[in-house]
């Protein structure tokens, strides 16, 4: 009896294996009508070359995939894959809910990526010291931020396109004689800069460009500094003392202004990848893309990047199958398939190298990325975006002067750090 019943296990674990386990992968996101049934259609071939079956799970950006992700794991019902919003990886970290990828993926495959974003993905706080220094994520595409013009309007005012050898001052020097009455009704038709603070990485870009950080070596915060100031300056004097940009930017969607800038309304603004071929299918040839302007005293055009990154939970059940999914879907190939169609740049350098080959539109967030910066790579990441982007609003508003702003700022970054227990 005691032979049969060991048997009928022995059975049973084989048909497991042979069968192949399942993976179940939650993918934040995606869009039903454009990048998901590619997905789809991917992870049924990898089904079907593995043997490795795949429960997809899809949950929009608007039902929170990133707090329904920490509720799963506190439950011990983490799924065994899932792709989140950069820094999310680094958060995960901090609380010891993802894998170190090393010890998962081959050297040739990590080599493979843009050793940029890959960095953006490396854990760099000092605990959980067994993480620290290490891959906790792989990045599925990037996006990062550029000009992006109306060729037309820039020639009704005798403008040659921008050259990617532009400065600040050039920059300013376009906005202005792009904000203008067209038909001399005393009315602004056209502003030169399309622009909004309810995104803080529209003013980070000059903070870093000027040299400012959001957090120094030791983790401490460092918003109340001379370089930050000289950053922020420049883009709040964009809004009050140039008034270059258009109405209502203080609280604007981006969305608007990417209409705004269909319409005519603005000539300038800075937005990510998907918006050039959206805007291309709306514009034709009218509109152009650059790298963002140098800072004379820096040399630095640093614009932000994000990225959505494949995470392997450290409670995961099948953390094999699911770096195998995970390669399967960071192949150059499948890579290429999905991005073509999402409108992101590729993270490999390979499958980039081939998505912007000429494309004057792509090539110019590709050329961007050589001088691009994650969002701050601290677990409180989210207090960093809220705390920054109220006080420059507040400062936009006229309710604060910039100096009282970025000294808020800094007093509140430290008071809710220190609260939730780091030190420096």
């Amino acid at each position: 009896m005691r032979k049969l019943f060991c048997s009928m296990v022995l059975v049973c674990v084989l048909s497991v294996f042979m069968l192949g386990a399942e993976v179940t992968f939650w993918f934040a996101g995606g869009d039903p009508q454009l990048d998901l049934p590619i997905v789809k259609k991917q992870i049924a071939d990898f089904e079907k070359a593995t043997g490795i079956k795949v429960n997809l799970v899809v949950i929009p950006w608007a039902e929170d995939p990133h707090t329904k992700l920490d509720v799963a794991i506190m439950s011990g019902k983490a799924p065994d894959l899932a792709k989140v919003g950069s820094p999310r990886e680094h958060a995960l970290a901090w609380s010891k809910s993802v894998e170190p990828l090393e010890k998962y993926l081959p050297k040739d495959f990590l080599n493979s990526f843009s050793k940029s974003v890959l960095l953006g993905s490396t854990y760099k706080m000092n605990s959980p010291q067994e993480l620290s220094g290490k891959i906790v994520g792989v990045p599925y595409f990037c996006h990062t931020r550029v000009v992006l013009y109306r060729k037309d309007i820039l020639a009704e005012r005798g403008l040659p396109e921008p050259s990617s050898n532009w400065t600040w001052n050039d920059f300013l020097e376009y906005a202005k004689r792009l904000t203008f009455d067209r038909n001399n009704d005393g009315q602004i038709d056209v502003y030169g800069f399309g622009a909004s603070a309810q995104y803080a990485y529209q003013l980070m870009i000059w903070v870093w460009q000027a040299g400012g950080t959001m957090i120094n070596e030791k983790g401490a915060p460092t918003i109340n500094t001379e370089a930050f100031y000289k950053g922020a300056k420049f883009f709040v004097d964009l809004f009050r003392t140039f008034k270059v940009v258009q109405p209502g930017a203080v609280n604007a969607n981006l969305a608007d202004v990417r209409r705004q800038l269909v319409a005519g309304q603005v000539a300038m603004y800075i937005d990510t990848g998907d918006a050039g071929p959206a805007l291309r299918k709306e514009l034709g040839d009218k509109v152009g893309a650059v790298v963002l302007p140098t800072n004379p005293e820096t040399g630095r055009r640093t614009s932000y990047y994000g990225a959505d990154v494949f995470v392997i939970p450290s409670s995961a059940k099948h953390k094999e199958e699911a770096a195998k999914l995970l390669m399967w879907l960071c192949g150059k190939e499948n890579m290429l398939e999905y991005c073509n169609v999402a409108g992101f740049v590729p993270s490999r350098t390979d499958a980039a190298e081939e998505y912007v080959s000429n494309d004057p539109i792509m090539e110019a967030f590709a050329q961007q990325m050589s001088d691009s910066n994650p969002w701050v790579e601290h677990p409180e990441y989210s207090a960093f975006t809220r705390i920054i982007k109220a006080a420059i609003q507040d400062v936009l508003s006229g309710k604060l002067s910039l100096e009282d702003g970025l000294k808020r700022a800094q007093q509140e970054l430290e008071a809710h750090l220190k609260e939730k227990g780091y030190s420096w």
